[in-house]
């Protein structure tokens, strides 16, 4: 083989290992690009998500209190029949 046959391999070679390159270079950054674009649509679902949950905890919160109300009103009414069935039994004994 001679020098010039040598030099025309060594150039294909490096031409070949440089196209290589450039084509991983493009797939890498193809799929960076897949996983961006992937995240980001993944948080837009996730803070959609996250809000409907949250007004779910801010309507059951509300719940919770109209419910606490409720029973504080029960419970009062709930003594004050009692009381007032102790005092039935004892003004007639």
């Amino acid at each position: 083989m001679t020098p010039e046959q040598r030099f025309e391999r060594l150039e294909r070679i490096l031409g070949r290992l440089a196209e290589s390159g450039r084509k991983a270079r493009t797939e890498f950054h193809e799929k960076i690009n897949i996983l961006i674009d992937t995240q980001i649509k993944d948080e837009a679902v996730w803070r959609a998500k996250s809000e409907a949950i949250n007004e779910q905890l801010r309507i059951l919160a509300v719940a919770q209190v109209e419910l606490t109300k409720s029973q504080k009103l029960t419970d009062q009414a709930l003594r004050a029949f009692i009381n007032s069935q102790r005092k039935a039994r004892n003004g007639n004994s």
